[in-house]
Order: structure tokens, then sequence, then C-alpha cells
């Protein structure tokens, strides 16, 4: 299956224009899940935008479009449901990562103020994040509130049994 995925993805991509790139493909079977990762030599086009920002997208929102993409054309190939990561890069690693510092500083702050702090609304696999770092640190619990774009996560400080 990384063959065939690799071929299509390296097929759409020179068909768009890009070149000069490299397809790194992971596969767990047990979990079904397949993490792929394009590294793009960064250029700038007439209009100032950076390569890696078309497949990026404004906040990931083209990754998430590959990952339905590759998800639908595995279940149609596999007959089973595989979960996706496409990631350009490393963007999404890279932003991971800020989340989870975004959520260490946000857990001290509250141990120290012993205050409930409320995040901005974020979408449901940024809350994600969010919520295993903090299941990580002791004193401290989230959970998620508002409806819709307006969800976000409240980090409190964690109530004694």
């Amino acid at each position: 299956m990384e063959d065939f995925l690799n071929e299509y993805i390296k097929k759409i991509l020179t068909t768009a224009g890009f070149s000069n790139f490299q397809i790194e493909i992971q596969t767990n079977k047990r979990d079904k899940r397949i993490r792929i990762n394009v590294k793009l030599q960064d250029s700038e086009n007439q209009k100032g935008t950076r390569d890696s920002g078309l497949l990026i997208g404004h906040q990931g929102e083209v990754l998430g479009a590959w990952e339905k993409l590759l998800s639908v054309l595995i279940q149609r190939k596999k007959g089973e449901l595989w979960r996706v990561n496409f990631d350009v890069n490393n963007y999404r690693m890279i932003y991971e990562e800020k989340l989870r510092e975004v959520a260490r500083k946000a857990a001290r702050q509250v141990i120290l103020s012993q205050r409930a702090l409320e995040l901005p609304p974020m979408s449901a696999k940024d809350r994600r994040v969010i919520h295993l770092e903090i299941a990580l640190k002791s004193g401290v619990q989230s959970k998620s509130i508002g409806e819709g774009k307006e969800r976000r996560v409240v980090i409190s400080p964690e109530e004694p049994f």
C-alpha cells in the first residue's frame, strides 16, 4: 500500500507543478494508521507564497483535505478504514508541540493561582492535544465547553477526591 500511496501523491504533486520533494510513509498495521510527511524544498512563487504554505493551507486546512482524500482512497482500495496523518515539512508536529507548550504553561499558571483558565476557541484536534498534555500533569484537569467553533478548553485545579 505504501508504494501505491507514494506514486499517487507523487503524481498529484508533480501534476500540480511541485518538484524537489520527498515522501515519507510510515504504516502501523496494528492500529491501522498511516503517517505521511512530504518534505518539500521551499521556494516562493510570484505571489510571495511559499510552496509548503500552498500544501498546508490556512491553519492546516489543506492538510485536512489531503487526509480525507487519502482516507477515502485507502478505504476503497483496501475495504478498511485507516487513520491518515498527512503533514508537510513536519508542520503538524511543530504546531502540536507549540500546543503542548501552551498546555504546560497554562497548567503551571493554574497550579500557581489555583484558578481556572479558559483557552481560546480551537478545533477538536487541537483540543485533543491540550487534553492529552493536561492528563499528564498532576494537580490540574481539563474539560471542553461551548458549542461549534466557540468550543474551547478550560483548565482548572484538580478536585480532591
